[in-house]
């Protein structure tokens, strides 16, 4: 199957699946991460654990006011966030360029794993843009660990939620993929590896 296909698949399913969330389950705690099904099956011996320890992350929700306005094939809803030097940044900003957007926190272990391949492939692709938007954290604790990690990319603070909500977001991490108009081409629920974020763009190179 062509990934592109693959992607815009799987982009309806967390779509559907963050709508529920939003409309019929607000009481609910999202899953920190909703894995593929190998994933999950690495983390289940060390599930009790985790979940306690990301428990007040899992908590954070974004607005229960916000009205989901974001389709497949259609301008991705545009936002403005500021940045680690407190300066505004816009998604439209990077029109031009393919732009990734992750949506993370510090204290998601597959987060953490995948930020290195992000780092990767925003070296590899000067067509590329990617946008980190950390969710419902301390300035502080972003700087001291984007420092830490040696990341390049531009970052941004969704501090309320709000963002996280207007794209459906679930679970830790979500990416989505705009192209170089603004246009929303799909998501990925989970973390990717570099190899599959690589193949996902170059996908949607052939079809320029």
């Amino acid at each position: 199957m062509n990934r592109k296909i693959l992607a815009i698949i799987i982009a309806v399913v967390v779509l559907a699946v963050g709508l529920y969330y939003f409309t019929i389950g607000k009481d609910e705690k999202p899953n920190e991460n909703n894995l593929s099904e190998e994933n999950v099956s690495e983390e289940n011996d060390s599930e009790t654990d985790s979940e306690t320890s990301d428990e007040g992350m899992q908590d954070k929700k974004a607005s229960d006011e916000i009205t989901p306005d974001i389709a497949i094939g259609e301008e991705a809803p545009d936002f403005t966030l500021l940045n680690l030097d407190g300066e505004e940044v816009s998604l439209s900003d990077y029109r031009g360029k393919y732009v990734l957007v992750n949506f993370w926190y510090t204290g998601c272990q597959y987060c953490d794993m995948e930020m290195p391949d992000l780092q990767r492939l925003y070296d590899e692709n000067d067509d590329l843009m990617v946008l980190a938007v950390n969710v419902m954290e301390e300035k502080s604790i972003v700087e001291d660990y984007i420092k830490e990690g040696k990341y390049s990319f531009p970052v941004v603070f969704d501090e309320e939620g709000e963002i996280a909500g207007t794209y459906l977001v679930s679970g830790f991490p979500t990416s989505y993929f705009v192209d170089k108009e603004g246009n929303l081409l799909g998501g990925i629920p989970g973390m990717m590896t570099y190899e599959q974020m690589n193949q996902i763009l170059d996908d949607f190179r052939k079809d320029e």
